[in-house]
């Protein structure tokens, strides 16, 4: 597998679950808030499970691997957000470039251009690859410019070591469990195509305005890594509400009606053969799992039992009946 693919991915995946960027935090109570390994059961078939993912290479993000190896190695089936494909490398590199013979710089102040540049060589990205992209890809890199390792990389982390979600792919790969993708691209990309110039523009400068972008990277990546060690996923939820709360009614029906909702609801019905046949496992980033429109609780209204793999001790539950594994 290519360095090129674990670039590739780890873009591509960051926002199905990496759209959090602010540190503030609504304490509201969440649907399915604590937890990322489930339990999924039904008219007494098999049951299969569901993980909610980080999308990072940090060690200890991928102690999760050995978590779940038991459930994954004798699965029939494992579905991931993206397959690592040529065909879907080709595509994200074609939807994220211009076609319209303009350049950033031509689109933002000279002021603007100058930040947004300085944020993004700080993940390795340089100016003229930067000011050729899709107004939208750009404000998904401001956005989530965390989750890119820059040159002051990490020290938990190795240099191009795949992310959790590859890695679990790999693992699959080689206990003989089919692998298939819940989603494309191109699927992907066209939930923020076609949107309005002056949209994206306004939205660009409103993430150049925050200075965490720059000041705090390291910070913000280390905050959203230890929520997702804690299994805090009404964290991550309300984190996100937070962010979106003062953004303008097209941006959050982007960030959270199409990228978390819509997909949610497009994640169930693929994973749905492999509920009905049972042994399956699903693998998505963990911002996907709760919430009145999460995949649980999807998976809850649709007449399925779900119950958690990772409770702490002592914590007991309706969705933790006990802490055998």
């Amino acid at each position: 597998m290519s360095f090129f693919f674990y670039k590739f991915l780890r873009f591509v995946l960051l926002s199905g679950f990496l759209l959090t960027a602010s540190l503030a935090w609504a304490e509201n109570q969440v649907l399915y808030g604590k937890g990322l390994f489930w339990r999924i059961e039904k008219d007494g078939r098999k049951p299969s499970y569901l993980l909610g993912t980080m999308h990072v290479s940090d060690k200890r993000v991928l102690k999760m691997k050995d978590e779940v190896k038991p459930y994954l190695t004798k699965a029939k089936i494992l579905y991931k957000e993206i397959a690592n494909t040529h065909r879907e490398y080709r595509e994200y590199v074609n939807m994220r470039l211009r076609d319209d013979d303009r350049t950033l710089d031509q689109d933002l102040s000279e002021d603007d251009f100058k930040k947004a540049v300085e944020t993004v060589k700080l993940i390795d990205i340089e100016e003229e690859d930067f000011k050729a992209y899709e107004l939208w890809y750009v404000y998904e890199i401001l956005d989530g410019a965390p989750w890119y390792r820059g040159k002051d990389k990490d020290p938990f982390e190795e240099d191009d070591e795949p992310v959790l979600d590859t890695q679990l792919g790999m693992m699959a790969f080689d206990h003989d469990v089919k692998v298939q993708a819940l989603e494309k691209t191109r699927e992907r990309a066209l939930l923020l195509w076609d949107r309005p110039r002056e949209m994206y523009l306004e939205a660009i400068k409103r993430a150049l305005a925050n200075t965490d972008i720059i000041e705090n990277i390291k910070e913000r990546r280390e905050l959203q890594i230890q929520r997702y060690l804690s299994r805090d996923t009404q964290r991550m939820y309300n984190e996100h509400e937070e962010r979106l709360k003062d953004e303008p009614k097209e941006i959050y029906d982007i960030e959270k009606v199409a990228m978390l909702d819509k997909r949610n609801l497009n994640m169930v019905n693929g994973m749905t053969k492999g509920l009905i046949k049972g042994n399956s496992f699903t693998a998505v980033g963990a911002l996907h799992l709760p919430g009145e429109e999460g995949i649980l609780n999807i998976l809850v209204k649709r007449g399925y039992t779900v119950s958690r793999m990772d409770c702490d001790e002592g914590e007991k539950n309706k969705h933790c009946p006990n802490q055998d594994m």
